[in-house]
């Protein structure tokens, strides 16, 4: 009994683990100086309506980054500057950053978590042979998990982008201080726009992670499905 039940609930923890992994690792790489550029770059990209130059916006932006991606001290942002000298956000906006700081490092740290389980729970699983077949069955399912999970959420996000946002915020942070006067350099740094390709790359992303682990799950389960059979033919042949 023993022999059979554990490795049914280490592929079913490896299984729930795997969605989280992916998604997390799909936000680092979203994280980055890349998209910042690339954001900006597009002609499509709304301008500041106070005069940032796109120049001193990626500047300010990339900084913005640094600081959530490498858990920098605040003081990396309050020591900013806007071209006539002024600092570049005030309190609110300095709490705020502190804040989605936080949620990053722990988002980040779950993120650590899942990778973790996964890696020893593979090892784990392929150490015993007789459930060795079940690492296969990690993929394709966590996979599957992942594309409904997607799915379900991509769905409300494109039907209710602007509500979708919203409660992502209250889930997060509290009462209102994630909202901010057009004014605010956040706003100006990162309007609407920015936050919806934010939601589409990693989608992107997600997709294609999503399309590599169950291709990888199913031709292994497939090249295991035939390697099983011979053997098993060999041995009462």
């Amino acid at each position: 009994m023993t022999r059979t039940l554990w490795p049914r609930l280490v592929q079913l923890v490896l299984v729930l683990a795997l969605p989280v992994c992916l998604l997390v690792a799909d936000l680092r790489i979203a994280t980055g100086h890349w998209f910042v550029r690339w954001e900006y770059g597009k002609a499509n990209f709304p301008p500041d309506p106070y005069g940032l130059s796109t120049a001193e916006r990626i500047r300010l932006a990339t900084v913005c980054v640094d600081y959530l991606a490498t858990n920098a001290p605040l003081s990396l942002l309050a020591d900013l500057r806007l071209p006539g000298g002024e600092p570049a956000f005030n309190a609110r906006e300095l709490r705020h950053m502190a804040d989605v700081q936080a949620v990053y490092s722990r988002i980040s740290m779950a993120g650590v978590v899942a990778a973790l389980v996964l890696l020893v729970g593979i090892v784990v699983l392929l150490a015993a042979g007789h459930a060795r077949r079940r690492v296969p069955a990690v993929l394709l399912r966590g996979s599957l998990l992942t594309l409904g999970l997607l799915g379900a959420v991509g769905a409300y996000m494109a039907l209710r982008w602007d509500t979708f946002f919203t409660q992502f915020h209250q889930l997060f942070f509290e009462g209102d201080t994630w909202t901010f006067p057009y004014s605010d350099t956040l706003i100006r740094l990162f309007p609407m726009q920015f936050w919806i390709d934010v939601a589409v790359v990693i989608v992107s992303l997600l997709l294609v992670a999503i399309l590599v682990a169950g291709a990888v799950g199913w031709i292994w389960t497939r090249r295991g499905g035939r390697f099983g059979t011979r053997m098993h033919a060999d041995k009462h042949g």
